[in-house]
């Protein structure tokens, strides 16, 4: 941690570690990891109150939110619409097989990769004017310090979580399905005292987020039921097949669309809620099978969240504090746009391949 580079991967293996048990993407950027990079952004001198933002700081706070990019796309829990997803491909007769370990393997090569490589391009895109930070380790330290050993609560807290995410790996196996997986590990919480319902009752986010993903999934099924999703796809599907389009050509052509129509979109969910399921029919229609489909719509809808300062819950919170002007936020966004789609469909291909995917 004693270079900027050096940090922002120490941090994005925080996220990658935090991401298998915190399936809520807003949260872990916004609210955890952003505070931490800025924190030490800070202690190395790096503050756009004082003109200091490119000493560290724009560079820590965009790998920062790539992270969370990439981390969202790794496991299945890594972000609520994943899981979302899953039911929209189920409802168009797309089913993934052991989805736990199905959606990580296929994210793995890829993933790893782009983990790996989109710090190195932030260094071109936004390079720091301080090639050391030697407060960082220190800042570290003090502050492990002064936090203590673990605690009781904690311990059963980090025990509590390791065993649903297990329960998660391998609910094909054992047949228990996720919520109730989920459900069990909250009422271990509760019984041992690490939460309690009044904790539970005050988190209006996490009801909100219940609330929401129920409607959108009722609502969902039922244009499916009425035919509208079939509809669509097959309109549009025509007009690509009347180009004498390709497979290959009329899949790339597809998941850009995808990608693309997200400008229009301030919100992941809602654009999974619209318009997963139509381009889902479309790929199978001109040719991409099914599962390929279903995850390379899936890993897009998680990628595109860096493209705004409004594709996501929490872009506007990373752009509050000024780390990132925003000519430099759409500048970056429509490089990693370019970069996501050419290394996780090439690199992507060459994976599902060796694994059997394709």
């Amino acid at each position: 941690g004693s270079t900027p580079l050096g940090v922002a991967y120490g941090l994005n293996v925080a996220e990658l570690a935090v991401a298998a048990c915190m399936p809520s993407s807003a949260a872990r950027a916004a609210a955890v990891f952003y505070p931490i990079t800025i924190s030490v952004a800070r202690a190395s001198g790096s503050d756009p109150a004082t003109g200091t933002r490119m000493k560290c700081g724009a560079f820590l706070v965009e790998c920062c939110y790539q992270a969370t990019a990439t981390s969202s796309c790794l496991f299945l829990s890594g972000a609520a619409q994943n899981y979302f997803v899953i039911k929209l491909a189920a409802g168009v007769g797309v089913e993934v097989p052991s989805p736990f370990t199905t959606w990580t393997m296929a994210a793995l090569g890829p993933g790893l990769a782009s983990f790996l490589l989109a710090p190195l391009l932030a260094m071109v895109l936004l390079p720091p004017e301080d090639k050391q930070t030697p407060e960082a380790p220190r800042v570290a330290a003090s502050r492990l310090q002064r936090m203590g050993p673990m605690s009781d609560e904690e311990k059963v807290f980090a025990m509590v979580i390791a065993g649903m995410v297990g329960g998660w790996a391998t609910a094909s196996t054992t047949g228990i399905k996720p919520v109730v997986t989920a459900l069990c590990g909250l009422a271990s919480l509760m019984v041992t005292g690490v939460v309690t319902w009044e904790d539970c009752a005050k988190n209006f986010k996490a009801w909100g987020t219940f609330v929401q993903f129920a409607s959108l999934v009722g609502l969902a099924a039922m244009l499916n039921n009425l035919g509208i999703v079939k509809w669509l796809a097959t309109c549009i599907t025509e007009k690509i097949l009347v180009a004498g389009l390709k497979p290959v050509p009329s899949f790339f052509v597809i998941l850009l669309a995808y990608w693309l129509v997200h400008y229009c979109f301030a919100s992941q969910v809602a654009h999974v809620s619209a318009l997963y399921q139509p381009f889902l029919l479309m790929l199978i229609q001109t040719g991409t099978p099914g599962l390929p489909a279903a995850l390379a719509l899936a890993f897009a809808s998680n990628l595109f969240m860096t493209m705004t300062p409004y594709a996501s819950a929490q872009s506007a919170v990373l752009m509050g504090d000024g780390y990132i002007t925003q000519g430099e936020w759409y500048k970056c966004g429509f490089v990693y746009m370019i970069f996501y789609i050419v290394l996780w469909i090439t690199v992507g291909a060459a994976w599902w391949r060796l694994i059997g995917l394709i």
